[in-house]
């Protein structure tokens, strides 16, 4: 009864269900079309991001474009500014100055003439014409008028020099005299210039060209066929975008005809653009073939994965069904029998396979993507924790390296068993280290200020050449100990208007890198000399030079040629790094040139000379970040009491020892209670006190004091005397009450010197 049960039950579902062939045609179709299907979905999508990353890729070289023509607009508006403060207009020495306007535009290699205005547009020389040649009115009054209206500097529209018969478009400035525009410098750039300048920028992939048109929307400059499009309009579809939009990337039919995509920047004068073309194919081409690829691959395997399933069904029909009879014969414990049978098996069998292998199949699906979720965030995670700990180990290996030779001389020092020679020995190591690490400090202080963009300069004119002799002179022991030859050769040079401080950092960390890496019995070579309104300085080593491929990184922060645990030189990577960033505050440039490794280093710095002004000198020997410094017995302190509040038990020690060595009288104290305690028991003529403290700080401390000074009706001066050294904590400390701000670490001179110019004793 239950074998014919079975069969009528199967004969029943053959009504209604397909065989094991077609099953198979389904099932293979089943698993590939959603994969086919995915792999579309994916591609498209993928298709989609890179031609959004294309357009983000055209987009950002618009942008660079944009910051480069920024940027040849801007020196060329820098350096007629710098010319605009010559003496000569002053004194009204129009010949003079023509002179000096023609050496001027010599040095510019982007300027047809350099032209002097009346507000009224009229002109009155000419570098391309004699001087006191009759000459036209100006060609383009429109930006003469901006610059009148403004005050500032502006960049005008493209127009045909006939002097020069060439495409030009001017810079100008206003030459300003008590408050008022006496006239308007000009500059002319030819369109030739500044498209030679775009041409030679890095390309973008399969980029077609590269077009600045100005405020009328007329092509500029143009790397594509400039001959013919210059002086043109653009397509007004173009004039239409950039009306509307200051930044866009989209499908355009350039003047020639071509299907292209035009990524445009406005810039930030005059209302210029620039733009960045590709063909369309270089944008499309590669997700269209993507995709074609994919369809074709996935409605081959579809058929050929359906043949196969057909063929493959005829041999496992027979078996299978064999196999659901043994299992039921199994089940009912009766010895498996397999016989050939034409019964449809799907009903009984293929259900269930089909639902054990989807359950299956979901189930590794979730696993392996799991697993592969956690393996890129793992791999995010390794490589953020890898570029931290690789830049936390040279900071620590560069601070501990000093911090040792201190430790290691300070405990010699303490046991008391050295001899007077190795007493001088450690003492003097002892500074040396402290003052290469706080040279490390300040190093990571200037990078943060340069990120953050509060680094600023304290400008007036200075001899140049007195300031390089200065750093020579701090690297010459240096040279003496390794036998390198120093050779000095200054020419006589205009003054430069710059920080004092920022330009000796500058010859020193060039002075000092040149005798760093360059080995026993070298040479180091310094050079200064002026070149028309620009002054270069030019240091040589015969060193260890700078391999090719590394040449082009040199300035970069936090990169050394050698970052190895085996390295032979040390540092942070800084000091080039900042090196360019204060050459370019100064408006100069700086290069590095090597013909190798192992065969010496050049470095440039070229400066601009801004004004002349005769008998100027500065002192040959002005320590770089420190307060004025004067002779020792001009800081004797003799009867002058002072208070010192700081937590540091060290700092008090410090202090205490400086000024008593100097004739003072000294109290300390390691609160700000206790120190307010004292002020008004002991009285003394002056306070140094620490900012950061526990429980109460130093601002805190001056508040209190400067309150309770009101109601006795006196009033002591205060010195703050703390690691903070940002320009913002020197101003908070003096709004808070103090009179001065002085940085830690302490330099015995440097304090007595600031405390007797607070108390008056600076004789």
């Amino acid at each position: 009864m239950r074998k014919t049960s079975l069969n009528y039950d199967l004969k029943a579902f053959g009504r209604y269900t397909l065989s094991l062939k077609w099953h198979f045609v389904l099932l293979v179709a089943g698993v590939l079309l959603p994969v086919v299907l995915f792999a579309v979905a994916v591609v498209h999508k993928l298709s989609l991001n890179e031609r959004a990353a294309s357009e983000r890729r055209l987009a950002l070289a618009a942008r660079n474009l944009t910051q480069d023509v920024e940027w040849e607009v801007s020196s060329t508006a820098r350096t007629l500014q710098a010319l605009a403060a010559s003496e000569r207009l002053d004194q009204n020495d129009l010949k003079g100055f023509y002179k000096e306007a023609k050496r001027t535009a010599k040095t510019q290699t982007t300027w047809l003439s350099v032209i002097l205005l009346t507000p009224d547009g009229k002109q009155i020389l000419n570098t391309f014409r004699p001087y006191g040649t009759a000459l036209p009115l100006v060609n383009e009054p429109e930006s003469v008028q901006m610059v009148v209206k403004t005050h500032q500097p502006t960049v005008g529209y493209l127009a045909f020099a006939r002097l020069k018969n060439q495409w030009a478009f001017p810079v100008r400035v206003p030459v300003m005299r008590d408050g008022k525009v006496r006239y308007v410098l000009t500059a002319l750039i030819s369109s030739e210039a500044l498209t030679n300048i775009i041409k030679n920028r890095t390309q973008v992939d399969g980029e077609w060209t590269r077009t600045v048109v100005d405020g009328h929307g007329i092509v500029v400059a143009r790397t594509r066929n400039p001959e013919k499009f210059v002086g043109k309009s653009g397509t007004p579809s173009f004039l239409k975008r950039i009306a509307a939009k200051t930044e866009d990337v989209y499908r355009e039919t350039t003047l020639e005809g071509a299907q292209v995509y035009v990524a445009f920047n406005r810039t930030n004068f005059s209302r210029w653009t620039t733009a960045v073309v590709v063909p369309a194919d270089v944008i499309e081409s590669p997700p269209r073939q993507a995709m074609w690829l994919v369809i074709g691959s996935g409605l081959g395997l579809l058929v050929v994965s359906g043949v196969g399933a057909i063929a493959l069904s005829r041999s496992m029909s027979e078996s299978i069904i064999s196999a659901t009879t043994a299992a039921e014969a199994l089940a009912k414990g009766e010895y498996p029998r397999i016989n050939p049978s034409s019964i449809k098996e799907v009903a009984l069998l293929g259900q269930a396979l089909e639902f054990s292998a989807q359950l299956l199949q979901q189930r590794e699906q979730e696993r392996d993507e799991n697993l592969r979720q956690s393996e890129a965030a793992r791999a995010e995670a390794e490589a953020a924790n890898r570029l931290k700990d690789e830049f936390l180990i040279t900071v620590s290996h560069e601070l501990r390296t000093p911090l040792n030779g201190i430790l290691g001389w300070s405990q010699l020092l303490s046991a008391g068993k050295l001899n007077p020679e190795k007493v001088e020995i450690a003492i003097a190591t002892i500074e040396r280290n402290a003052k290469a690490q706080a040279q490390l400090v300040n190093d990571l202080l200037d990078v943060s200020r340069m990120i953050t963009g509060k680094l600023h300069l304290e400008l007036r004119l200075l001899n140049f050449a007195s300031l390089i002799m200065s750093s020579v002179d701090s690297v010459r022991h240096a040279a003496e100990v390794k036998n390198i030859e120093l050779q000095i050769q200054l020419a006589h040079v205009e003054p430069i208007l710059g920080d004092q401080n920022r330009l000796q950092q500058i010859v020193w960390n060039l002075l000092s890198n040149a005798v760093k890496f360059t080995p026993e019995g070298g040479r180091v070579e310094v050079h200064l000399r002026q070149t028309g309104s620009v002054v270069e300085l030019m240091v040589s080593d015969t060193g260890v030079g700078i391999k090719p491929e590394f040449l082009p990184h040199v300035f970069e922060r936090f990169r050394q040629a050698d970052g190895s645990t085996t390295r032979k030189f040390g540092g942070l990577g800084l000091g080039l790094a900042i090196v360019r960033h204060l050459v370019e505050l100064h408006g100069g440039t700086v290069q590095a040139d090597s013909e190798g490794e192992g065969k010496g280093a050049t470095f440039s710095v070229k400066l601009p000379v801004t004004a002349r002004q005769e008998n100027i000198s500065t002192p040959a020997k002005t320590p770089v970040d420190s307060a004025p410094s004067l002779p020792e017995t001009q800081h004797r302190l003799e009867g002058v009491r002072v208070l010192v509040v700081d937590d540091e038990h060290d700092a008090r020690d410090i202090a205490k020892a400086v000024l008593i060595q100097q004739g003072a009288e000294v109290y300390t104290c390691a609160s700000a209670a206790e120190g307010l305690k004292q002020v008004f028991t002991w009285k003394p003529t002056v306070i140094l006190c620490d900012i950061g403290m526990p429980q109460e700080d130093g601002y805190s401390f001056i508040r209190q004091l400067r309150a309770r000074e009101v109601d006795v009706g006196s009033h002591i001066p205060a010195i703050a005397v703390t690691a903070f050294t940002r320009e913002e904590d020197r101003l908070k400390a003096i709004a808070s009450g103090y009179q001065t701000h002085f940085p830690k670490p302490i330099e015995p001179t440097q304090l007595t010197a600031v405390v007797a110019s607070v108390v008056g004793k600076i004789k």
